[in-house]
């Protein structure tokens, strides 16, 4: 069970390496959003089941930067604000808060 300090809550980290600290949320308060804790950190639903699926079926996809830049590769990790994205078989980290929008590509667009 986390430990409460105050307003804030520590909670174990990813990897369970060390401990991060979220703000407490007051019981009942939810929020604007649809955010719900889940094994990986705290995404939407709808974020999770597609993470999900395109983890497990090695989806190729094209992440679009917020300054017009592309990325094409596959999700192979991910948690609350990173993903890890395979290009030409190497890892990059990419943080979710850089992303503005990501697709699949079509299947006859796979490198």
């Amino acid at each position: 069970m986390p430990k409460s300090k105050g307003s804030w809550v520590e909670v174990p980290q990813y990897q369970r390496t060390g401990k991060a600290r979220v703000p407490a949320v007051k019981n009942g308060s939810r929020g604007a959003g649809n955010n719900h804790p889940t094994s990986q950190g705290r995404h939407s639903s709808a974020q999770e089941a597609l993470y999900r699926d395109w983890v497990a079926g090695q989806v190729p996809l094209e992440l679009t930067f917020a300054d017009g830049q592309t990325l094409c590769g596959t999700l192979t990790d991910y948690d609350t604000y990173a993903l890890v994205i395979a290009t030409e078989g190497r890892p990059q980290l990419v943080f979710k808060s850089a992303v503005q929008w990501m697709r699949e590509l079509s299947p006859n667009a796979r490198d």
